[in-house]
């Protein structure tokens, strides 16, 4: 049964009463805003975050310090639960609840309380779906066994999301023990993530690292257009902040979609449609069993000579939850009495504790993403794919493993051979894409050996390639920092692409690149030649004459938002005529800016 409106009473009245009489008094005044999140791909809202407002008719400045005063007061559970009891009503109030699942917070510290103090309000709503918001801003209890209580709240029908994740106290601990079903990465690592190499970095690390564990992402705080792109690119699976939507009272419906987020995906050209195409192509559409369903549901499902060997397995909302795998079941099935230990309601009437949890990526991530989640341990059956937050279909490692095939071919028909970098015809689709994206600031960069000639004809192929080799290291590493592109023309001539960031911090990565390089180059040569800090070589006359040690230099241009009407061509043309200069100047770094 929900809480009633909370009576006002006098402040004379207030010390001698209850603890909780005085709370339900101070909580009268607190109203909830409701934000969406929403599905990065299709602007889909797929679910709302609850938020506390009113609070200057309390006591309390912020959500914080009345946690703190309930925490003090030995209430916070009590109190938790009655915001909870006014959220849900607020929510389950307007238009087109059913269609998205609500997000509360959830206090860390009163994590270990059974969740039996929320269900009497859920009870009074069956179909809504609740999804409890753990955030790491409150450590845990050191005594809390994390794993168990997560697993009471799904039983008792809530999902778990951490919330501000990267600035707390557990970080991939936390991530590790409690395998929820949403990180909500922190928004100082999503602020400027569009020019922030390092913060791409850590992002994409984590997005691997959770959809390989069947853990969805979600973006917190995105606030510019640069940043949403980034976000989605890199394979965050949900949105939220200013930019889509600010938090909201007094509504009487919840909008399903985002035309913020529609707008968004809609005029952006710089990614086309190959790996939906292909994930559509080659996925399985199996037919998910709801986690409600009997286990004798499984002997049906896996009986005939056709049958798969696994079953997805989702919610109410058709949200994955994972696999169940027919090896799994061999103890019933293959045993004397395997189909009445299924039938029997004493060890367990549903699926749940027989769901394994598998990787989940969305139709439009890009097929490397999807290859490197399928490189987890755990995505050893495949991958579920998930469209618009829901149960799409089923990628087996069979399929997979023919996706990774096609993509080592077709990457190996342009790759440089000693490098393994992308050649010249994916560096001209590379240049072509970046010139069609307007939005977005670029640097591209021309980089090739000075004095390589010498030098490879003083020690040899074997130790030229050595030096190819290792400048392409740093460049990968430069790269991938970034989620640049990198490629190898041929011979000593190399290409960089960065995307989003600003001029300045690009050259100074390549001004950087080009010093570390220098430095390792040195250690190519002979004792006496680096002492000297010269080589006596002959020139391509036969001449005998000194040259400089070996280094690099590169030819940067700097492509503004707005830039139009270049090709490729004039790409070539403007590093042609700038080449010399970037060899002949002290810091081996030409910028010119265009547009």
């Amino acid at each position: 049964m929900g809480l009633p409106i909370l009576d006002t009473l006098d402040d004379d009245d207030a010390p001698s009463l209850p603890v909780m009489e005085r709370w339900r008094r101070v909580l009268a005044g607190v109203e909830y805003a409701f934000q969406p999140i929403v599905q990065m791909r299709s602007g889909r809202c797929h679910g709302y975050e609850a938020l506390m407002r009113g609070l200057e008719r309390t006591p309390y400045a912020d959500p914080g310090a009345l946690l703190d005063a309930a925490c003090a007061q030995g209430v916070l559970v009590e109190v938790e639960a009655a915001l909870h009891a006014r959220a849900i009503e607020a929510y389950c109030a307007l238009d087109g609840w059913l269609g998205a699942k609500l997000f509360l917070n959830v206090d860390a510290r009163a994590v270990g309380v059974s969740p039996l103090l929320w269900l009497p309000v859920l009870e009074r709503f069956p179909d809504l779906a609740v999804t409890f918001e753990i955030s790491e801003r409150k450590e845990l209890q050191p005594e809390i066994g994390i794993e168990a209580m997560i697993e009471q709240y799904r039983r008792g029908g809530l999902g778990v999301a951490l919330d501000d994740f990267g600035v707390g106290y557990a970080g991939l601990k936390l991530l590790y023990e409690a395998k929820p079903d949403y990180v909500k990465v922190d928004r100082f690592f999503v602020a400027g993530i569009d020019r922030d190499m390092r913060k791409r970095a850590i992002a994409n690390a984590l997005i691997s690292y959770a959809h390989a564990l069947g853990i969805l992402t979600l973006a917190e705080g995105i606030e510019t257009e640069a940043e949403f792109y980034a976000c989605r690119d890199l394979g965050f699976d949900f949105a939220q902040g200013y930019l889509i939507a600010r938090p909201r009272t007094g509504m009487t419906e919840l909008p399903l979609s985002s035309p913020v987020v529609e707008a968004l995906n809609r005029n952006d050209r710089r990614r086309g449609a190959d790996s939906r195409q292909r994930v559509y192509e080659v996925m399985e559409r199996l037919e998910p069993l709801p986690v409600g369903s009997p286990k004798t549901a499984l002997l049906d499902y896996f009986s005939g000579s056709g049958a798969p060997p696994v079953a997805p397995v989702v919610d109410d909302h058709r949200r994955p939850l994972g696999l169940v795998r027919e090896r799994d079941l061999k103890r019933f099935v293959y045993t004397r009495f395997g189909g009445e230990l299924l039938r029997n309601k004493g060890v367990g009437g549903n699926l749940a504790d027989l769901v394994a949890r598998s990787p989940v990526c969305d139709i439009a991530t890009p097929l490397d993403q999807v290859i490197e989640a399928f490189s987890a341990e755990e995505a050893t059956d495949g991958i579920i794919i998930i469209e618009g937050g829901e149960y799409a279909g089923f990628l087996s490692s069979a399929a997979l493993i023919r996706l990774v095939h096609e993509r080592n071919l077709a990457v190996a028909a342009d790759q440089n051979p000693l490098t393994r970098l992308p050649g010249n015809t994916a560096i001209v689709r590379h240049i072509e894409s970046v010139l069609e994206d307007r939005e977005r600031p670029h640097v591209l960069a021309y980089l090739d050996f000075d004095n390589f000639k010498p030098f490879n004809d003083t020690y040899g192929f074997r130790q030229g390639d050595r030096a190819i080799l290792m400048f392409s290291e740093r460049l990968k590493a430069l790269a991938g920092a970034g989620g640049a592109f990198a490629g190898h023309v041929g011979g000593d001539d190399f290409f960089l692409a960065v995307s989003g960031l600003e001029e300045a911090e690009v050259c100074a990565r390549l001004a950087e690149l080009v010093a570390r390089f220098r430095s390792d180059a040195e250690s190519l040569y002979d004792a006496d030649t680096r002492l000297a800090g010269r080589l006596v070589a002959n020139d391509r006359y036969g001449n005998p004459r000194e040259f400089p040690l070996l280094s690099v230099s590169g030819v940067a241009v700097v492509l503004p938002p707005g830039a139009q009407g270049l090709t490729p061509d004039a790409i070539n043309a403007t590093i042609a005529a700038n080449k010399e200069h970037a060899k002949s100047s002290a810091e081996k770094l030409h910028v010119v800016r265009l547009g």
